[in-house]
């Protein structure tokens, strides 16, 4: 085999690709990314058995034909370093010599014919939505998700297709955020996607993005296609909790007040809450949040800051934590919170199809 490419073009393929090569892996020859050279242009492709990923670059001269595998850590760091626009590479006995900008380097690799093979998966339900609105989407719900591996059952996001609505949604049965998006089509399906496929597409996505993404979800498997990167994850199988259930009907009181003031606020008086029992206490009154923590053994804060509040009022625990994660990733200058007493979940309404739903501290 041998190319002449694009230097970019390779990194940001090689960029797509890696992160699904596997961290840990009893198989070695998963630490490899296979890129075929044919006649039209390269495929990079990488796969630890649950996910895969694909890239075609067509910015590519190919004299000659092959395949080889290319270590993904060592790639990847090279191309970054490279400064030369164009690279050839060049292989031939399971090494390959990448030469850009004077300088020579030889990758040694495997057997290519012993990578697994990319599988086709069968055909599924097919939606589209722009490809930002789905970053933006995976943002605003992923970090919600159960990380603990005995969780399994919560431990992904779903994507809940029905009425022309894709609504992703993810829980640690603590909080609950879902973000959604109107689309065309009748396509209806849920599905549990593991969150290192979503971290994956989200950084493969381009950000603010009007390209459309396709989604691909059969029986066992997902499928996502922008453009000529793809990339493929076993779905979990497990049954996703009742999410609408745990949505507030009603509130007794609505405080709404700028995101950069609550967050400011929450940050200061989180400084003190314990490290062992992470609490805030929200107090509502009269057009007025006041924010509290105490620690036996560090001190304690008091924040108060200007507000619109409708209703009763009334106080309420936070883990600060949950509430500045969900703050992150919210565009809204101005938020609200609908709350009731402090055994009832309590919901923040952070984008135009942003909500996030938490459970109070009890017991304080």
């Amino acid at each position: 085999m041998k190319i002449l490419c694009d230097r970019n073009a390779l990194q940001e393929a090689v960029n797509v690709v890696s992160p699904v090569v596997p961290a840990k892996t009893t198989k070695p020859i998963l630490n490899n990314v296979l890129l075929r050279a044919e006649g039209d242009g390269i495929t990079l492709f990488a796969t630890d058995l649950e996910m895969a990923a694909r890239v075609q670059i067509d910015a590519v001269k190919v004299s000659k034909k092959g395949v080889v595998l290319l270590p993904a850590r060592e790639t990847a760091a090279l191309l970054r370093e490279l400064s030369d626009p164009t690279v050839t590479l060049e292989s031939a006995d399971q090494r390959c010599r990448i030469e850009s900008g004077g300088g020579s380097f030889v990758l040694l690799g495997e057997n290519p014919e012993e990578y697994p093979e990319e599988s086709q998966g069968k055909a599924g339900k097919r939606i589209e939505i722009p490809a930002g609105q789905m970053q933006r989407m995976i943002q605003e719900t992923i970090f919600a998700a159960a990380r603990e591996e005995t969780r399994y059952a919560i431990n992904g996001v779903l994507l809940d297709c029905a009425g022309g609505c894709l609504r992703l949604v993810a829980t640690d049965g603590r909080r609950l955020a879902i973000s959604y998006e109107n689309i065309d089509g009748k396509s209806e399906f849920r599905a549990v996607v593991p969150l290192r496929a979503l971290n994956t597409l989200a950084r493969a996505l381009p950000e603010n993005g009007k390209e459309p993404l396709q989604v691909e979800c059969g029986d066992k498997q997902i499928v996502f296609t922008i453009g000529t990167t793809q990339l493929q994850s076993q779905l979990l199988e497990t049954r996703f909790p009742d999410y609408e259930g745990v949505l507030p009907k009603s509130a007794d009181t609505t405080v709404e007040m700028p995101r950069t003031v609550l967050e400011g606020a929450l940050r200061r008086a989180a400084i003190l809450a314990p490290a062992d029992m992470r609490m805030v206490r929200f107090e509502v009154g009269d057009n007025q949040l006041r924010l509290t923590a105490e620690s036996s053994t560090r001190g304690r804060a008091d924040v108060t800051v200007d507000a619109v509040v409708k209703g009763a009022g009334g106080s309420i625990n936070f883990n600060p934590d949950f509430i500045l994660e969900a703050l992150r990733v919210c565009k809204l200058d101005h938020v609200r919170l609908d709350m009731s007493d402090d055994s009832m979940p309590a919901k923040f309404t952070l984008g135009e199809s942003f909500t996030y739903v938490v459970m109070p501290i009890s017991g304080a």
